[in-house]
């Protein structure tokens, strides 16, 4: 099981049992990335593409049980940001895979609540919502541009 769809699993497990789902989300964030850091990393995983799929599951697991995704995004930002330096790893390569991760979600979202995102991102992180904006631009994996 990919750590995208297990965290996806433990935060709505989470939801159903906490008061506060967005900080819930956050703590299993944590928990999952101290987790696969601590141990020997997947042979060929980089922890951004862990940091990437951590994020992912836990945004789906938020966005599946209809919850605040802003407050989810800056909660598990701070949640990898926490477990980034716990860790050792890079804080500016750990916050552009969850911003990568957190652009993800335009496939499913619509632009008003993605530009929620983007403002909490700028109220919180200075610079960090620019980059969210250019993920957000950026082509999805595996799409075919048209020739002009």
């Amino acid at each position: 099981m990919r750590i995208a769809e297990l965290t996806k699993e433990m935060v709505a497990e989470e939801l159903r049992l906490l008061g506060d789902p967005c900080a819930a989300a956050a703590s299993v964030v944590r928990k999952a990335l101290r987790a696969a850091f601590k141990g020997a990393p997947a042979e060929g995983t980089s922890p951004e593409r862990i940091i990437e799929d951590t994020v992912k599951g836990a945004m789906t697991a938020l966005l599946m049980a209809d919850h605040s995704l802003a407050r989810g995004a800056i909660l598990v930002l701070e949640a990898v940001h926490d477990a980034a330096g716990e860790c050792a790893l890079d804080p500016t390569e750990s916050m552009r895979a969850s911003l990568h991760a957190l652009a993800d979600l335009r496939r499913f979202v619509e632009p008003g609540r993605l530009d929620d995102i983007r403002l909490e991102i700028d109220a919180h992180y200075m610079g960090a919502g620019d980059v969210f904006v250019q993920f957000l631009n950026a082509p999805l994996p595996g799409a075919v541009r048209a020739p002009f």
